[in-house]
């Protein structure tokens, strides 16, 4: 079965002061893969912006946005129109052991580097290493069967709390604080299948509304995670709901971190040290009389 999904993602910003120069750099328009169509996208900008389109080292969409003349308002609005098609619950057809998995390890630490290392957000602490070996795997334990368990674990022990950390935070700060927000599931869970050595990558995107998968707090965008699944190759985990990600996570970017997808992210010039940022999101199934999810005044995390 395959669905269409609208969304329209806005993004106001307000300054006290005018300010001039703006440079932005905006990942908003949705990443196909196997599963995932875009079958429509516009990106308007308000004040009018000059507009250079390319795709960055991870293969994402970027838009770079640069606005010269002085403005005290920047308005960003993407819409999206993609097809999404049902993901099938297929078991690997191999599932092997960690011993059989890491005698491949060295050519996987040279072809999946970015994502069995350390990064910004996913440093290889003492604090992350201790969790890791409350829960490294056995020798005999089917690698599928491993990343299944470290979601849904990860899912269990922490406590889903905005402001409990930020966006700048990393894997230390959710283990000292035991709760964070997607984007700390997310990264706590990469960083311990790395240890594991399986490759493991950050997804940015949204999370449609269906029965209990639902978008938490009040979050614009969503994260979960990649994991190369021998058998398989890369899919999709939500850290989360401890569960495998599904037809409605619906993908716009990947990298190492969050530091790699930030939906919009630039400098200016200008007076204003600070700004107010509003973000309104719309989603809604394509023929629906209205949007499935609307967060008003979200944070960008």
């Amino acid at each position: 079965m395959t669905m269409r999904f609208r969304i329209r993602h806005v993004t106001k910003y307000d300054y006290p002061e005018p300010v001039y120069e703006s440079h932005n750099e905006v990942r908003l328009k949705p990443r196909d893969s196997t599963h995932q169509r875009t079958i429509g996208f516009r990106l308007d900008v308000n004040p009018p912006a000059a507009i250079a389109e390319y795709h960055d080292a991870f293969g994402n969409i970027v838009h770079a946005l640069s606005i010269h003349k002085p403005h005290r308002e920047l308005t960003v609005m993407a819409d999206s129109l993609i097809e999404h098609d049902e993901i099938p619950d297929i078991a690997p057809p191999r599932n092997p052991s960690f011993a059989e998995f890491l005698i491949d390890d060295e050519l996987r630490a040279q072809e999946e580097y970015d994502f069995l290392y350390p990064s910004r957000y996913v440093p290889f602490s003492d604090q992350l290493k201790r969790l890791f070996w409350m829960q490294h795997p056995k020798p005999d334990q089917p690698v599928a069967d491993y990343v299944a368990r470290i979601v849904a674990w990860v899912r269990d022990q922490f406590a889903y709390e905005p402001g409990a950390t930020n966006v700048h935070s990393d894997v230390n700060q959710v283990l000292a604080t035991g709760a964070g927000v997607c984007q700390d599931f997310a990264h706590l869970t990469i960083g311990l299948l790395r240890l594991a050595g399986v490759p493991a990558r950050y997804a940015s995107g949204y999370l449609a509304p269906r029965g209990r998968l639902r978008p938490v707090g009040s979050q614009a965008s969503h994260a979960w995670i990649e994991v190369m699944v021998p058998g398989r190759g890369w899919t999709g985990f939500d850290p989360t709901h401890g569960c495998i990600a599904t037809d409605h996570h619906l993908r716009i970017a990947v990298g190492r971190d969050y530091g790699d997808v930030p939906p919009l992210h630039g400098v200016y010039r200008g007076a204003s040290s600070v700004h107010r940022m509003g973000v309104t999101l719309d989603i809604s199934e394509d023929g629906d009389p209205g949007p499935a999810s609307t967060d008003s005044g979200a944070n960008q995390q």
